[in-house]
């Protein structure tokens, strides 16, 4: 299993309801085939540790092979660039587990 981590750290000033697009529309990602699990949502810790990071993804894969294939794919490229603007910096992390 290959986890695909991401964490969205949102421009300073984005609404309520642009967060909410944000997640709405990373929602599309989920049906891609070769990903077996997926969520998306947004943060909601208490801890204090975020670093500004607001949306957070993780997305499991069978094998290496599928996340390469995701990677490139049109649907990824298409989805993300449709709320690529709200994105001031972005953290991923891939683990094979």
């Amino acid at each position: 299993m290959v986890e695909h981590l991401v964490l969205f750290k949102l421009h300073e000033g984005t609404t309520e309801a642009d967060k909410q697009k944000v997640v709405d529309t990373l929602q599309g990602l989920k049906d891609i085939p070769g990903i077996t699990e997926f969520s998306v949502g947004l943060n909601h810790s208490q801890e204090g540790k975020s670093k500004g990071f607001e949306v957070g993804m993780r997305i499991g894969f069978a094998n290496q092979a599928s996340l390469d294939a995701y990677l490139p794919s049109e649907r990824h490229q298409s989805t993300v660039g449709l709320v690529r603007e709200h994105f001031a910096d972005v953290i991923v992390l891939d683990y094979t587990w």
